[in-house]
């Protein structure tokens, strides 16, 4: 029986699309971080954590809350049997540079346990009480072969995996988190879901 992607996410140009539909969009003139927290009330989210994260977290938390809402997904999966794949070009930059900004005066705590880029799974896995296996690589570039062949590996002991891409820099963001598993409801519904392979996995980056 064959992987499929059930459900994704894609965050990018203050646009926010699940399954390709067209979810949320702001004015490009509004900057990355109040499109974040917009989305997150717009989305009537209840997860006061949310506004302590840094963006990378952010950004991760509203793309997997999609994700975990679909009805392809909810509760059919067992959450100790899901992995998180996640990778990024930029590791934790961001955060790391705003807090070296802080270093000459007081270091921030609250910015210091956000300087390693893998504390998004973290933030992930706690949120849906995720604990399945968990990694996260650093990568020049979207590598749909690495996410293709990393969850392929972990889909012979574990029941699904949520992939992707979490980038961010000074002036610009993406994110785009995907599940895939065996669908195990609403088979009529196979023709929908799509075929877990790295061609399928590169166009939902680029489209």
């Amino acid at each position: 029986m064959s992987n499929y992607i059930l459900s994704y996410t894609k965050i990018k140009n203050n646009c926010l699309w699940h399954n390709g539909k067209l979810i949320i969009q702001s004015p490009e003139t509004v900057n990355y971080t109040s499109f974040l927290e917009e989305t997150y009330k717009s989305l009537s989210l209840s997860y006061p954590k949310f506004f302590k994260m840094d963006a990378l977290s952010k950004l991760g938390i509203l793309c997997a809350e999609q994700i975990f809402a679909d009805e392809n997904i909810s509760n059919l999966y067992p959450k100790e049997k899901t992995a998180v794949v996640l990778s990024n070009k930029n590791s934790s930059l961001q955060t790391d540079v705003a807090y070296s900004k802080t270093m000459g005066d007081f270091p921030s705590p609250s910015l210091f346990v956000y300087t390693l880029p893998n504390i998004v799974t973290g933030e992930i896995a706690i949120k849906h009480q995720i604990t399945g296996e968990n990694a996260f690589f650093i990568e020049p570039t979207f590598n749909a072969d690495l996410l293709h062949n990393y969850a392929q590996l972990l889909l012979q002991d574990s029941a699904a995996v949520l992939c992707g891409w979490l980038n961010i820099d000074e002036n610009s963001y993406e994110g785009l988190l995907y599940y895939v598993a065996k669908p195990l409801a609403n088979e009529e519904k196979k023709t929908n879901f799509i075929k877990h392979n790295p061609i399928n996995i590169a166009q939902l980056y680029t489209k």
